[in-house]
């Protein structure tokens, strides 16, 4: 009768949490397309194999995963979603499927937690932008730390989204130089 009365007792399983990095505000106003707006289409961005649904953590060359903190969705997910609010949004490319248009493919190649030597959050992101006639207009890497206030792992997600926040902006920005320096 004792050992029934202890799996009564028990304490359920823990469930895992689930977290989505906030947006933030990088100071770039909202554009409305025009129809002399360059036309830019983005490919779905793919991710490093390890980034997943599970919470990065990364210690010099090792990478771990916390098995009780998720991500509502993948970040290359997340990534996709803040490239298409960056160009379309803030910087008023129109959104186009045409093959024969300029087009930004991009990987996510960290979306971690550094532990050391400082407890960081990492965006690396790679960009390639071509044009079918021109060629390559942009081969570049991105990348963004942004300091994490403490251990929760809300504060994470804040700062991880902080960073791909700025790391979106940054794509913008090269984009953007880029297409004015290159003649349509």
């Amino acid at each position: 009768m004792l050992a029934l009365s202890g799996c009564i007792f028990a304490e359920p399983p823990a469930e895992p949490r689930y977290f989505t990095p906030r947006a933030i505000d990088v100071g770039a106003a909202e554009v409305t397309p025009r129809s002399d707006s360059v036309e830019l289409r983005i490919r779905r961005v793919r991710a490093a194999p390890y980034l997943r649904d599970r919470m990065v953590w990364r210690r010099g060359v090792e990478i771990g995963f916390y098995d009780m903190w998720r991500w509502t969705e993948t970040p290359a997910r997340f990534a996709q979603s803040w490239l298409e609010t960056e160009m379309f949004e803030r910087r008023g490319f129109r959104r186009t499927s045409v093959p024969t248009s300029v087009t930004l493919d991009a990987r996510l190649d960290a979306f971690d937690e550094l532990l050391a030597p400082a407890h960081e959050a990492s965006v690396s992101l790679g960009i390639v932008v071509t044009d079918p006639i021109r060629g390559t207009l942009v081969d570049r890497t991105f990348e963004v730390r942004r300091p994490i206030a403490g251990d929760d792992p809300g504060a994470v997600a804040d700062a991880l989204g902080e960073a791909l926040a700025l790391a979106a902006q940054q794509v913008g920005d090269a984009v953007a130089q880029a297409l004015e320096a290159s003649p349509l």
